[in-house]
C-alpha cells in the first residue's frame, strides 16, 4: 500500500492530473485502443455466430494484428491511468472484475485465432462448427462483463446509479445485437444470391 501512495504522489502522477492535455492523452489512447480490440474482436464473434454469413471468414484473420496493437495501447494507457490514482483503483471490485476479464478476453481471442482460424474447412462461407460458435459467444459475454465492470467503476458508491448504469449498457447491447441481426436478415433478403435463388425457384 505504501508504493500504491508513493505512486499517486509521485511526479509523474501529479503532473499528469494538474494537466488537462497529458490527463486526456491515454483517456483518448485507452478509448481508441479498446475500439480497435473490442470493437474488430465484436465483428469477427458475431461472423462466426453467423452474422453476415454470406461473407468468407478468411480476410477477417487481417483484423488480429490491429486488435493486438489495440491491446498493446490499451494496456500501455491503462498503466498510466491506474499510476494517477491507484489506490481508488485497488479498493474497488470492479476493478478486478475488469482485470480479470481483459485476461479471459485475451485467452478467448487467442483461442479463436488457433481453433477458427486455423481451420481451413470453416474460412469461407460455410457454417462454423457448434464448438466454435459457443466458443465466440461466450467471448462476448467477457467483453460484456468486462466493459460493465470498467464503466461502473465510475459510479462505486453512488447510490442508485452503479445499478442503473449496468442496466443501461445490457439494454444499449441487447439493442445493438437485435439491430445488427435485423440488418442481417434484411441485407440477406435482397442480397443478389438470394434473388437468383428464388428467380432460379420460380422458373424450375
Amino acid at each position: 500500500m505504501q508504493f500504491l501512495v508513493w505512486l499517486e504522489h509521485s511526479g509523474f502522477a501529479t503532473t499528469v492530473k494538474e494537466s488537462a492535455v497529458l490527463y486526456e492523452i491515454p483517456l483518448v489512447l485507452h478509448a481508441i485502443g479498446m475500439a480497435a480490440l473490442v470493437g474488430l474482436s465484436t465483428a469477427v464473434y458475431l461472423r462466426i455466430l453467423g452474422f453476415g454469413s454470406s461473407l468468407p471468414l478468411a480476410p477477417m484473420e487481417q483484423f488480429f494484428p490491429i486488435m493486438y496493437a489495440g491491446f498493446w495501447v490499451n494496456a500501455l494507457s491503462g498503466v498510466v491511468l491506474f499510476s494517477l490514482y491507484p489506490i481508488k483503483a485497488v479498493t474497488n471490485p470492479g476493478f478486478f472484475i475488469k482485470m480479470t476479464g481483459v485476461v479471459l478476453a485475451v485467452v478467448c481471442l487467442r483461442r479463436i485465432k488457433r481453433q477458427v482460424f486455423g481451420n481451413p474447412a470453416v474460412l469461407d462461407t460455410r457454417p462454423v462448427p457448434t464448438r466454435d460458435k459457443i466458443l465466440a459467444g461466450t467471448s462476448l459475454f467477457v467483453w460484456l462483463a468486462t466493459i460493465t465492470a470498467g464503466r461502473l467503476m465510475a459510479y462505486h458508491g453512488i447510490a442508485g446509479v452503479e445499478w442503473a448504469t449496468a442496466f443501461a449498457v445490457l439494454v444499449v447491447t441487447v439493442m445493438l445485437v437485435l439491430a445488427g441481426f435485423a440488418a442481417d436478415r434484411i441485407l440477406g433478403m435482397s442480397s443478389p444470391s438470394h434473388v437468383n435463388a428464388s428467380v432460379s425457384g420460380v422458373r424450375s
